[in-house]
């Protein structure tokens, strides 16, 4: 077992190069500032009109609004997270609204608790001035300053406090994290959890008291995964829970979108429509060479039997492992890179500290990251430059061509029974005049029959229906053939670039 740290730490503290580290207050400091710069450099695009109207962001809002009139969560809607973000959820908004921006407050919230918890693992491991560099470096990609679900940035949360505390020899507190993670998002805390497990019991089986042992080792994480599963179940129902425990809802949405790192995830680390430079100025190219570092540096460590640096072995070695698990299981489009870099980051970042050879690799790599800011540095600057915030889109940020669009289709739609027509999003609950949500997600391998026949009901007395149409993977009529037959019964009245507006026709 890891050796317990001390409690209090001093203002600088010796790496195992010999060199200083920063003390755990002096980076919880640096990252904290650089988490909250990151945030408001990226709020138009954080809260731009289109991703809570039409697109994910806004899913987490009408989640709230199906729950609130009696509907379940992957079983009368589909839902292919865990109950744990609903909640949460649920609670958050009870206290600041149901606002676009208060979701980003809770994200806000969430990056500086992962902050937190990379101050922790820098400090504890003591890698270096290139390992915090680079980690400083890579902050704006290793969180998201806006996760697309609740279920994104809580799992973040957890899953970074517990690899905080299993390199702090609590490897029980850790498996409790990963317990938790199970009901916020079923995919990464199973996989991180079994490593654990495998942990405890190499440790603890050769010793006195074995089996009561490893028994108070598990039970933290036993208490918590009860405790979790009977307060979800009297909010929620207990065959909601155990629909939503299992991978089952995201793995039938992966099979049927063709997710994955040889299928649309391709398009993340070989677009065939760029040129190589494309590796040069996105993060793509930071983080296959990451990838290739910190496998590298894994296979190393286990040919190594240094038992001064365990704590180090053993983070190098759990990050591979679960950014492995996300590279062959749960990497799914092109931007599902966002889920779980900061397992890459930080792997990379500790394996800088390892020796002379991983340092050098380690002042290349944060070359290579600087440099791959490049892309999101224009997109940022565009977003300020291009969009503006205003009422007529609910506060959000959106460019002028699109706002003009979106009051010409209110205006135009005005005192007719109007149908939202799109794949997710919260346009019904920003804006009056819409029928009520009657779904979360209406795509391939999400939308159940349920929701294709309340959507259905609606259309079949609506006037008026909208269908944004320029949203990269939110827009269009919903991928489902009773939709487009139940537009057979309407004619396009109007056309923009970003939304069409379709009218009843007059019966004969």
């Amino acid at each position: 077992m890891l050796t317990e740290s001390p409690g209090a730490m001093p203002a600088v503290l010796t790496g195992s190069d010999g060199r200083s580290s920063p003390s755990f207050v002096a980076l919880l400091a640096v990252f904290s500032i650089e988490t909250i710069a990151i945030n408001l450099a990226r709020l138009p695009e954080s809260m731009r009109f289109d991703r809570f109207a039409f697109c994910d962001h806004g899913a987490n809002l009408t989640l709230q609004y199906l729950i609130d009139n009696g509907l379940r969560p992957s079983l009368d809607f589909g839902y292919h997270y865990g109950l744990l973000p609903a909640l949460v959820g649920r609670i958050w908004f009870a206290v600041f609204g149901a606002t676009p921006w208060a979701y980003q407050g809770a994200m806000l919230i969430a990056d500086l608790l992962c902050a937190w918890a990379l101050a922790k693992i820098l400090s504890q491991l003591k890698i270096g001035v290139i390992g915090i560099a680079l980690a400083i470096i890579t902050l704006g990609y290793s969180f998201q300053a806006s996760y697309i679900n609740f279920a994104h940035a809580i799992e973040a949360v957890l899953l970074s406090h517990a690899l905080a505390q299993q390199l702090r020899s609590s490897r029980s507190t850790s498996l409790a994290l990963c317990a938790a993670a199970v009901f916020d998002k079923p995919s990464m805390g199973y996989i991180y959890g079994l490593v654990l497990v495998v942990l405890i019991v190499r440790d603890l089986a050769g010793t006195d008291s074995a089996p009561r042992r490893i028994a108070a080792a598990l039970a933290p994480a036993t208490i918590v995964f009860v405790s979790l599963a009977i307060t979800l179940s009297a909010i929620f129902g207990m065959h909601t829970v155990l629909h939503t425990a299992l991978p089952i809802e995201g793995a039938t949405a992966y099979h049927a979108l063709n997710y994955g790192l040889l299928g649309t995830g391709r398009e993340f680390w070989d677009p065939q429509k760029f040129p190589w430079t494309y590796y040069a100025i996105d993060v793509a190219g930071f983080w296959i060479a990451g990838t290739l570092f910190l496998f590298g540096s894994a296979l190393l460590q286990l040919r190594r039997a240094d038992h001064s640096k365990l704590p180090i072995k053993e983070a190098i070695l759990t990050c591979a492992i679960l950014h492995l698990a996300f590279l062959v299981l749960f990497f799914g489009n092109q931007w599902s890179w966002i889920y779980y870099p900061y397992l890459l980051t930080i792997g990379v970042a500790v394996a800088t500290g390892v020796g002379p050879t991983s340092r050098r690799v380690g002042v290349i790599l944060c070359a290579v990251a600087l440099i791959s800011y490049t892309d999101l540095a224009y997109w940022t600057h565009r977003w300020w430059q291009t969009t503006t915030r205003d009422a007529a889109t609910a506060g959000l940020w959106a460019p002028e061509d699109e706002r003009q669009e979106w009051q010409q289709v209110l205006s135009s739609t005005h005192r007719h029974k109007v149908v939202m027509l799109d794949s997710m999003g919260a346009a019904e609950l920003l804006f009056p005049g819409f029928e009520n949500p009657v779904s979360l997600f209406l795509t391939r391998g999400l939308m159940q029959r349920d929701d294709v026949r309340r959507k259905l009901a609606q259309l079949a007395t609506a006037e008026v229906a909208v269908v944004p149409i320029t949203i990269e993977a939110c827009s269009g009529v919903p991928d489902a053939p009773e939709f487009r037959d139940a537009l057979k019964s309407f004619d396009l009245a109007w056309e923009g670039k970003h939304f069409q507006v379709y009218r009843r026709r007059a019966a004969p």
